[in-house]
C-alpha cells in the first residue's frame, strides 16, 4: 500500500472482522429465532446459515490476528497459510452471497422482491471483500513488496505498457467463448420456439442483454489488451491518459463473481441433483449455458488478475513513468 502507515494497516482489517461479526451475529440471531419477521429466507441450494457463521467468525478471527500484527514474527511458512485461509474464507463469504448479482440485476426491472435477502446477501459478500483486501494486504508485508506501489521490484510488471502474459489472454478468450456459447444457446432456442429475439434496445430485458454481451466482449478485451489500460489515439480528449483502472476492474470482478457463484457453485449444484426446471431441460441446452456462464466468469476473474498488477501506479521510488509520447504510439 502507497506510503502505508501502522495505523493505516490496522484500520481496514479492524473494519473487516468487526463487519464479519456482525453478520456472523445476525446469522446467529436467525438461527436461534427462525421465525422472526427480519430473518430472511435461506438462499436454493445453500448448505444453511451454519455455513454462513462459520465462514463469518473464522473471518472475523483471521482479520483480528492481521489487525494486531500477531503474525509478524511467524515463519514464512505460517504466514502464508493465514493469507491462503484469508483468501479461501474471503472467497467462501462472496460464494455464499452468489444471488446478489441476480438480486442488482432484477432492480433494473423494479422486481426485487425482499430487501432483506438483498440486504444480507450485499453484507455477505461486503465482508468477503473485505476479508481479500487483508489477505492481500498480508500477502504483500509476506512477500516484502515495495510499501509505495505493491510491486515486487524484478518480479512484476512495473508499467502499463508492459505486455500481458498469455495466461491472461487465454482467460479471456475463455470468458469470450462462454458468452458466445451462451449467446448461441439463446439464438437457437428464440428460433426453435419461435420466439422473438431479446435484443430489442427499447426493451429493458433487451438493454440487460445488450449490456451482458458486452461484458463477454468488449470487458475481457479491454481487460487483456493496452486499449482497456490507456485510451487509444482516436479517444481524442483522453488520448495517451490512463484508463481508470475500477472503469474496468470494477465490472470484471462483479461480473466474474456473479457468474461463477451463481451458475458456476449454485446453477451446478441444481443441476447434478435435478432439481428446478434443469432436470426437464435438454442435455445439450443445459450444459452449454452452465458452462458457458461458469467459463465466462472464471475467466474474467482469471483476466482480472492481471489487469491488476498491469495498472498498479507508477512507483514513485522507482521513476517508471512512461511518457505520453510513447502511450498514443500505438
Amino acid at each position: 500500500m502507497r506510503g502505508e502507515g501502522l495505523g493505516e494497516r490496522r484500520r481496514w482489517p479492524c473494519v473487516a472482522a468487526v463487519w464479519s461479526s456482525l453478520y456472523g451475529a445476525a446469522h446467529v440471531w436467525w438461527l436461534a429465532d427462525p421465525g422472526s419477521p427480519l430473518a430472511p429466507p435461506e438462499e436454493a441450494f445453500s448448505p444453511g446459515r451454519w455455513v454462513a457463521v462459520t465462514l463469518a467468525f473464522t473471518a472475523t478471527a483471521v482479520c483480528s490476528v492481521i489487525a494486531a500484527g500477531i503474525g509478524h514474527h511467524w515463519a514464512a511458512p505460517v504466514r502464508w497459510m493465514l493469507v491462503a485461509l484469508a483468501w479461501v474464507i474471503g472467497a467462501g463469504l462472496i460464494v455464499y452471497s452468489y444471488m446478489l448479482a441476480i438480486s442488482l440485476a432484477t432492480m433494473l426491472f423494479g422486481q426485487v422482491d425482499d430487501w432483506g435477502s438483498l440486504l444480507t446477501r450485499a453484507a455477505g459478500a461486503t465482508a468477503g471483500a473485505l476479508t481479500l483486501a487483508c489477505a492481500v494486504a498480508e500477502q504483500r508485508r509476506v512477500r516484502r513488496a515495495c510499501s509505495h506501489c505493491a510491486r515486487v521490484h524484478g518480479r512484476s510488471p512495473e508499467r502499463r505498457t508492459d505486455p500481458t502474459p498469455r495466461w491472461a489472454y487465454l482467460a479471456a478468450y475463455v470468458a469470450i467463448a462462454g458468452c458466445a456459447a451462451r449467446v448461441i444457446v439463446l439464438v437457437v432456442d428464440s428460433i426453435t420456439t419461435h420466439k422473438p429475439l431479446p435484443f430489442a434496445l427499447g426493451a429493458p430485458f433487451g438493454i440487460f442483454v445488450a449490456l451482458l454481451i458486452l461484458a463477454g466482449t468488449l470487458l475481457p478485451l479491454a481487460l487483456v489488451h493496452r486499449f482497456g489500460r490507456i485510451w487509444p489515439r482516436w479517444v481524442v480528449p483522453l488520448a495517451g491518459r490512463d484508463v481508470p483502472r475500477w472503469l474496468v476492474l470494477g465490472p470484471a470482478l462483479f461480473v466474474g463473481a456473479g457468474l461463477a457463484g451463481y451458475f458456476g457453485v449454485a446453477g451446478m449444484t441444481a443441476w447434478l441433483l435435478g432439481k428446478g426446471n434443469l432436470a426437464q431441460a435438454p442435455v445439450w441446452k443445459v450444459s452449454m449455458e452452465m458452462f458457458g456462464y461458469t467459463s465466462w466468469g472464471l475467466g474474467l476473474l482469471a483476466a482480472s488478475m492481471s489487469y491488476y498488477g498491469l495498472t498498479r501506479p507508477d512507483c514513485p521510488s522507482h521513476g517508471f513513468a512512461v511518457p505520453r509520447a510513447l502511450r498514443t504510439s500505438s
